[in-house]
């Protein structure tokens, strides 16, 4: 498989690729204003998904060419849910740290826009408390946040450190009980959620229906 950007569309609906109809997907939406709004700061306007969206394309293209090797290689350290929610803590710390760099202008900052100041102090519990439940075990930033280039190296290579990393945040080694974590986080902070059943598109097929949802 080829590492890159790949459209919804292509990856659901494609006749020859795609998993409509066979797998029982569904998407859901998120919507918070401290997560998904933006923030007037004096050095531009900063919005939290634009980061997480960069961390996302910076990981896409360490992907394609498994950090110089040619090759990615999936295991416990590495996977699609662990990439997600590890570009979700990036993008979040790197909003923080952007903020935080001067105390002074944030403080001034708070004192003009307490509406923002609000959602901002609302985003850092948010993000807190996601921390907390999907990375138990430990605080360290993932390798790929310190450019440790280990995206072309096997299980066999480091078994331990995979394992242990994989244990970490042992959570988002699988996806639906990330996906319910994550949303049953953001629900208790009032946030709109919207459950999209996407596992048929056009007509209607009775023979198909979705797999009821099970968390461990």
């Amino acid at each position: 498989m080829i590492a890159g950007t790949i459209h919804w569309s292509r990856y659901l609906g494609d006749r020859q690729f795609g998993w409509i109809g066979t797998r029982p997907i569904c998407d859901i939406l998120i919507k918070h204003d401290a997560f998904t709004g933006s923030y007037d700061f004096a050095t531009g306007r900063r919005s939290p998904l634009d980061l997480i969206l960069l961390q996302l394309e910076v990981m896409t293209a360490r992907y394609r060419i498994g950090d110089g090797t040619g090759g990615t290689y999936v295991g416990p350290a590495n996977n699609c849910a662990q990439d997600a929610n590890q570009a979700l803590f990036a993008g979040l710390r790197q909003m923080e740290q952007q903020v935080r760099a001067n105390v002074d202008a944030l403080r001034q900052w708070s004192q003009h826009n307490p509406e923002q100041a609000h959602r901002f102090r609302e985003l850092l519990t948010i993000a807190e408390e996601l921390k907390q439940k999907l990375q138990p075990l430990g605080g360290s930033k993932s390798a790929w946040e310190r450019n440790e280039y280990n995206l072309g190296s096997t299980l066999e290579d480091d078994p331990i450190g995979n394992l242990v990393a994989g244990l970490g945040s042992w959570r988002t080694m699988l996806p639906r009980l990330a996906s319910d974590t994550v949303v049953k986080i953001f629900l208790e902070h009032g946030a709109s959620v919207w459950v999209l059943r996407t596992n048929q598109v056009g007509g209607y097929d009775p023979d198909i229906e979705p797999i009821a949802p099970m968390t461990l």
